[in-house]
């Protein structure tokens, strides 16, 4: 299956990008750059995306600018996929490198996923996985349902409706793009996962991502901070297990 690979990455940062394409093309992934946005110096108070009273309320802290720039990555990366008019697209941080049997699993996989309809987004960079249900083994590889969303978004297989799912809450911004694909994503319970990782992250030193230094931690925490995170933990479990308990509706 012919399939683009949207890539985020700052135009500072070609190397990063020369790495990208010559991963995807070593998986017959037609290579699309997107342009990263540097959140590192915007001025939170006057980036009318950013809602930093929701942030507070929700996360129980302001977002970083790091963290703005890595959701609007993803952000354009969806939109440049939905207007493209393809089915299904995968979404790429640009620090990645595939696993050695990675090309083995994902043909079969996204034949497998182009005959369902009963998904949005599957993750295939993680191996942390909790509250799943077994779906099938495709080529080897276990995929579940993961009705708790798993974090870490540097390779995300999308299709449209997914996509669309994500466009249609993406603003006000007031989480990190993981947080905000777990809550969508465990809501809906449109979420897979295959259980181990066909794509690492961590090729480079992170320069906008969530996960760099300085842009996660305690930058400036609520006092409530630790309430309205395990609040939030919770809210999120819970739903996660009524859907694993309910049963997702069969594919047709």
């Amino acid at each position: 299956m012919s399939l683009k690979g949207y890539v985020i990455n700052l135009a500072s940062s070609p190397d990063r990008m020369e790495h990208a394409r010559n991963e995807l093309a070593a998986q017959q992934i037609e290579a699309v750059r997107v342009d990263g946005f540097d959140g590192r110096e915007i001025d939170l108070d006057s980036f009318t995306p950013y809602d930093d009273r929701k942030a507070r309320k929700v996360m129980g802290r302001s977002m970083s600018g790091g963290e703005i720039g890595c959701y609007v990555g993803h952000q354009r990366a969806l939109t440049a996929f939905r207007d493209s008019g393809d089915d299904m697209a995968i979404v790429f941080e640009d620090d990645i490198t595939f696993a050695k049997d990675a090309a083995e699993v994902l043909g079969p996989l996204l034949e497998w996923l182009g005959n369902r309809s009963d998904w949005h987004c599957v993750n295939i960079g993680t191996n942390r996985l909790k509250i799943t249900t077994p779906l099938e083994t495709v080529a080897g590889a276990d995929v579940v349902r993961a009705h708790y969303f798993p974090m870490l978004a540097h390779a995300l297989i999308w299709n449209r409706a997914g996509a669309q799912a994500f466009l249609d809450v993406a603003e006000p911004i007031y989480c990190p793009a993981d947080n905000m694909m777990r809550q969508l994503l465990t809501k809906s319970d449109m979420g897979l996962a295959t259980c181990r990782s066909l794509v690492d992250a961590g090729s480079f030193d992170s320069d906008i991502s969530a996960r760099s230094g300085g842009n996660r931690g305690a930058f400036r925490r609520s006092t409530l901070y630790g309430f309205r995170k395990q609040r939030r933990l919770l809210q999120e479990k819970a739903m996660a297990y009524r859907h694993k308990i309910s049963g997702h509706p069969k594919q047709p």
